[in-house]
């Protein structure tokens, strides 16, 4: 991804993730809107990847020249943060989700959602925490759920980071995965064929002894080929024992032994 030569403001980028810039006083009325070129990066980074977006492909998909669109964005990285934030807005929550766990649940497979609508969103680089509406909306989504666990502030802000990183990782490993193909130009079966013959043909019980014991239980069969590799059964697995640990920590912290 190029590096954007001009230098982005932190307190501007704010200002427009919450559209709260002042208005041109001067000049002729506005021929374009913020929301017209957030919406064509949307359009380029969903069909090519967000290496395909620049202010310059921007203006020219929309008729404009380069330097025009930076009256209303001042920098790439802004762009990009405006793009990240309106992909994404998640729906509210079920009114009929009753306890923290099942509130959390729902949470991550919605977050999952997301990065799979929008995979681009995870090569844009975190540049600070959260500071858009829509993704401060899903923070409160999240701590809401836990509101009322006994919970301190603090803690419930660290059980929301732990369960962000789990979730984007496992969206970055199925995005990943599903560019096989397209990064190296063989099928993901081949991929698999060839780990399938490094289990069978390098793991060997004097070196691996654990691993060489579960590949020969057959333990591997199956494992992480869910029909939808986004909301299949490792996601869930994994965010099983996420909650878990979570609800370990609230039965100690609220009633310590």
């Amino acid at each position: 991804m190029a590096i954007d030569q001009r230098q982005a403001d932190p307190n501007r980028t704010l200002e427009l993730l919450w559209d709260v810039q002042a208005a041109p006083t001067r000049g002729p009325k506005p021929a374009l809107s913020l929301r017209q070129i957030v919406d064509t990066g949307i359009a380029i980074a969903d069909a090519e990847g967000v290496a395909a977006v620049s202010m310059r492909r921007v203006a020219d998909e929309l008729g404009y020249t380069t330097m025009s669109l930076y009256r209303y964005v001042p920098s790439k990285t802004d762009l990009l943060e405006l793009m990240v934030e309106h992909a994404s807005r998640t729906a509210d929550p079920p009114a009929g989700l009753t306890g923290w766990r099942e509130q959390l649940r729902w949470w991550a497979n919605e977050i999952v959602e997301v990065y799979r609508r929008r995979r681009w969103a995870l090569d844009v680089p975190l540049n600070a925490p959260p500071m858009g509406p829509n993704q401060i909306r899903r923070m409160e989504q999240a701590l809401r759920a836990m509101d009322g666990t006994g919970l301190s502030g603090g803690e419930m802000l660290g059980i929301l980071v732990v369960l962000s990183g789990y979730v984007r990782g496992h969206a970055q490993l199925a995005s990943t995965l599903a560019d096989v193909e397209a990064r190296t130009g063989t099928p993901q079966a081949a991929w698999d064929q060839a780990y399938g013959r490094m289990l069978t043909t390098f793991v060997n019980p004097a070196e691996h002894p654990t691993l060489a014991r579960i590949v020969a239980e057959e333990g591997f069969e199956g494992y992480a080929e869910p029909d939808d590799e986004w909301l299949g059964d490792d996601f869930a697995f994994g965010l099983d024992l996420v909650l878990d640990g979570i609800a370990r920590y609230i039965e100690r912290r609220v009633s310590p032994e």
